[in-house]
């Protein structure tokens, strides 16, 4: 019973560490509490911002 025990909760921790990766897109052997750089954050808000012009433009063109 005791390993059964110790057995869920090992497999919990991975699966919420999986859980994590993956919903970050990031790899899942990463570690899911490092921080994203400065460099990737200003690379995710560039892309966002880039559609969003891109989306705007087309609906003024409509």
């Amino acid at each position: 019973m005791k390993n059964m025990l110790i057995l869920l909760v090992i497999v919990l921790l991975v699966g919420v560490w999986f859980g994590i990766n993956i919903a970050r897109d990031k790899p899942l052997l990463s570690n899911p509490l490092e921080e994203k750089s400065l460099r990737d954050k200003a690379t995710g808000t560039a892309q966002e911002l880039y559609q969003e012009s891109k989306d705007a433009i087309k609906k003024s063109l409509d």
